[in-house]
């Protein structure tokens, strides 16, 4: 079979190959690269991190990407739809779309509380923006980021006879403090989710080519540009030298951290796993592998269109933007003297501070938060397509647009409580429940709040239907099917991806699922 003859098959392609590496690497650049790849690099020892997160991208994520996009293009359909055809075509049950199933759910939770923190990106953008606006007449485009406010903050300080420290101290706490005076508005965090949920579903409404192919070759090329222009900018006015040796250095006279040595840190990582289950866990949530988005599509990919080599220049991308976004921030960072391992809080409190503190800061802060929305946005349209192209093929005859509204009311529905459990107990007064809400509480009263919840749900989630992908398109589809469809221009090139996927990919899922399923809550208990 040369390729789908199903007659749901879907009839929209891609217009040029440009047109799906744009949007494929867009589906997989996004929050994952600029706002979780730093920190959590910075929280597992940088460039030891960094080595096993390529290792895992070439042996597991490659293969499993691959096998994702075979699966959309010969199918031609929704993920769902294509796995249950291609099932049916090599006499198999159709509950192997079990893993599409689970991929696109994952794909939705992920949305609903991926629209609440892009919401932040969108209203840092705007207090950027304002207060750069606010200050240019006083301050100039010289002026740092945030600088007008943190100079209103010291001022009144001083003025009443405090000390300069303390100036200074007021100054800081009015940049950090952004975040903490964002999440104590809920009807802020609601708006920013509800507008950045809007412009999704407009994308996603007005369909393949006229609305998510126009978007992504617009916004990625920008994208790239505004990125390569901030690592320049870092490389020129941060610690270049400690911000590089971090990402990429392993030997202990190279690169130190404050609690230890990088290689210190490496061999613990490696002894309890946990280096090994955040790299394949950044490679998941990175490149999107599980959750359906590939597969999606891959299902409008041509079928003259070199599949291994688009597959090879989606996870190199996906893997160069995040260490480029590590080296457009850790130099920033050491040249401010702050905390590589500042955690979630690294891109909206530690790198606003560093902004402030750098010539030009205002402007390169507010390029790379639009930068960062630029990420979202085209990832989150991926996130959305998933569901909507399955809606249309269930009720066929329905307008797009109908469906793409329809899901965007259920995720701005749903983000709502997300961003309501990330309402401090501060501010929870007109808003309980929800402020500091914990799902799950521990004996001193705390506990995990719901979008916290959802991202580590769908960090189960993703992995479990990546090794059931990897087992179907290893095992239960021929090697004539799958050799086929993809196209290796060397035979050899093919026994080592089957290799991959049959073995290397489904046990190396399984031993960091166990890590983190048992071995982790056994060694807590």
């Amino acid at each position: 079979m040369a390729g789908s003859t199903n007659p749901n098959a879907v009839n929209a392609q891609w217009s040029s190959k440009f047109a799906f590496i744009m949007a494929a690497i867009g589906s997989a650049v996004g929050l994952g690269n600029l706002w979780r790849f730093p920190y959590v690099a910075g929280e597992n020892g940088g460039g030891a991190f960094v080595l096993f997160y390529i290792i895992c991208v070439l042996l597991i994520g490659l293969p499993v990407l691959t096998a994702e996009l075979m699966i959309g293009r010969r199918g031609k359909m929704s993920a769902v739809g294509s796995v249950v055809s291609m099932a049916k075509a090599e006499g198999k049950s159709p509950w192997w779309a079990l893993q599409s199933w689970m991929g696109m759910i994952g794909s939705f939770i992920i949305l609903t509380f991926y629209s609440v923190i892009a919401g932040w990106v969108l209203a840092y953008v705007v207090m950027i923006g304002r207060d750069l606006l606010a200050g240019l007449a006083t301050d100039g485009l010289s002026a740092g980021a945030f600088s007008h406010m943190y100079g209103a903050a010291s001022d009144a300080v001083l003025a009443a006879g405090g000390s300069a420290e303390a100036a200074k101290e007021a100054g800081t706490q009015a940049v950090t403090g952004q975040l903490s005076s964002l999440l104590e508005s809920p009807g802020r965090m609601i708006f920013y989710h509800g507008l950045f949920i809007a412009l999704t579903v407009f994308i996603v409404a007005r369909g393949i080519k006229g609305g998510i192919e126009k978007a992504v070759t617009i916004l990625m090329p920008a994208f790239f540009f505004m990125l390569v222009a901030l690592v320049i900018f870092s490389l020129m006015e941060g610690d270049s030298g400690r911000g590089l040796n971090f990402l990429f250095g392993f030997r202990v006279d190279d690169v130190t951290q404050p609690d230890g040595s990088i290689w210190g840190g490496f061999m613990d990582g490696l002894k309890d796993g946990s280096l090994i289950s955040a790299a394949l866990g950044q490679a998941f949530f990175s490149i999107g592998l599980g959750s359906a988005l590939m597969a999606t599509y891959g299902a409008y990919m041509a079928r003259e269109q070199d599949l291994p080599g688009s597959a090879r220049l989606v996870a190199l991308s996906d893997t160069g933007v995040g260490i480029l976004a590590g080296i457009a921030i850790f130099p920033i960072v050491f040249h401010m003297g702050l905390n590589p391992a500042g955690g979630p809080t690294l891109m909206f409190q530690t790198l606003p501070l560093a902004f402030q503190g750098m010539p030009f800061g205002a402007l390169f802060g507010l390029m790379f938060f639009i930068l960062a929305f630029f990420a979202a946005i085209t990832s989150s349209i991926a996130l959305l397509e998933t569901a909507t192209s399955w809606l249309e093929e269930q009720r066929p005859g329905k307008q797009r647009v109908g469906i793409a509204i329809f899901l965007g009311l259920v995720v701005f529905g749903l983000g709502i409580f997300q961003a309501l459990s990330q309402v401090p107990d501060s501010a929870v007064n007109q808003w309980r429940p929800w402020g500091g809400m914990s799902l799950f509480q521990n004996g001193d009263g705390t506990g995990m709040d719901l979008l916290s919840f959802s991202s580590a749900l769908t960090d189960i989630v993703l992995p479990f239907a990546g090794l059931i992908t990897a087992i179907f398109a290893g095992w239960v589809i021929s090697t004539t099917t799958t050799s086929e469809e993809i196209g290796f221009k060397s035979d050899r090139w093919f026994k080592v991806w089957l290799f991959l996927i049959r073995f290397v990919c489904p046990l190396a899922i399984l031993a960091v699922l166990f890590y983190s399923l048992i071995w982790v809550p056994f060694l807590a208990s």
